[in-house]
């Protein structure tokens, strides 16, 4: 059973709410009937999702890498580890994360995903001090803007203005 639209919706409704049982009661019957790879993926991003939301931190990074094989898109699971990471105050271990993800390799396929990856890399890079951010800036649309895992955004101004207060 894959989790259809409405379903995804119905849980973004719970977790807003914070109805936590439910939410999981959906993920395990998604779970319990996954016929394919896909179900299989797009129930384990959810419940990611559920975890982090819930500042379970450790059980999504561990979901993630428990089942990042299930992903056709490796960045995705290493950019949402990233994020976790860099969210719980490990900025090293999030650039550590971001360095096994494979960007260059994966932008044909998966644009979307590989460029918001390249630019949360970038970003811990010059939230670190890595002043060398600012030659591979151009890989990066001018126009770009990241959504953070608490919805602000995020431009290269960001990243220009990081560099120039370190």
């Amino acid at each position: 059973m894959q989790l259809s639209d409405d379903d995804i919706r119905k849980i973004q409704k719970l977790m807003r709410e914070k109805a936590w049982s439910s939410v999981y009661s959906l993920l395990d019957e998604a779970r319990d009937h996954a016929l394919t790879r896909e179900d299989k993926a797009r129930e384990a991003y959810w419940r990611s999702i559920a975890f982090i939301k819930q500042g379970q931190y450790q059980k999504a990074i561990e979901l993630l890498r428990d089942d990042s094989a299930l992903f056709y898109c490796q960045c995705l699971p290493h950019k949402i580890i990233a994020e976790v990471l860099d969210k719980a105050g490990d900025d090293q271990g999030a650039l550590r994360e971001l360095s096994a993800a494979p960007i260059e390799q994966e932008m044909e396929e998966f644009y979307g995903i590989a460029i918001d990856t390249k630019f949360l890399y970038f970003y811990l890079l010059a939230k670190a001090g890595d002043r060398s951010v600012v030659n591979k800036l151009s890989e990066i649309p001018n126009d770009y803007r990241h959504i953070t895992m608490d919805g602000k955004f995020l431009t290269k101004a960001n990243i220009i203005s990081l560099l120039n207060r370190n």
